[in-house]
């Protein structure tokens, strides 16, 4: 006899998934470009005001908007699948997910705030 029981309650493990690789994808994308401008500015090859004039543009702005959203969606995504296999009561699981959402958007409206500010 097949037995009806189904496994992983909560079916958003497919959408969990996937905007776990979409993350990624987008993060291996855009994290080099951070990390070459910090080469730029250690090895002399940019100082402060070539790096704020080249921050200071549109396109600088979308992208640091997008690894930010990335980062965010990837961070939160792994720290809820962690949270939802390993915290077992639901009085305790529930109130850590939520603190870690409302940290993120804290933490991703403070970025975006000072990334759409610098122009201002």
């Amino acid at each position: 006899m097949v037995s009806n029981t189904r496994y992983g309650t909560a079916h958003n493990g497919l959408s969990d998934w996937y905007l776990q690789r979409v993350s990624a994808v987008a993060l291996a994308v855009l994290m080099p470009l951070p990390v070459l401008l910090l080469l730029g500015v250690y090895t002399n090859q940019l100082n402060q005001l070539d790096l704020l004039n080249l921050l200071d543009q549109f396109a600088s702005r979308l992208l640091h908007t997008i690894l930010i959203l990335a980062l965010l969606a990837h961070a939160y995504t792994g720290l809820k699948v962690i949270f939802e296999d390993y915290v077992h009561p639901i009085g305790l699981r529930v109130p850590l997910v939520g603190a870690m959402l409302v940290t993120m958007i804290g933490i991703g409206v403070w970025w975006l705030a000072i990334i759409w500010a610098w122009g201002a």
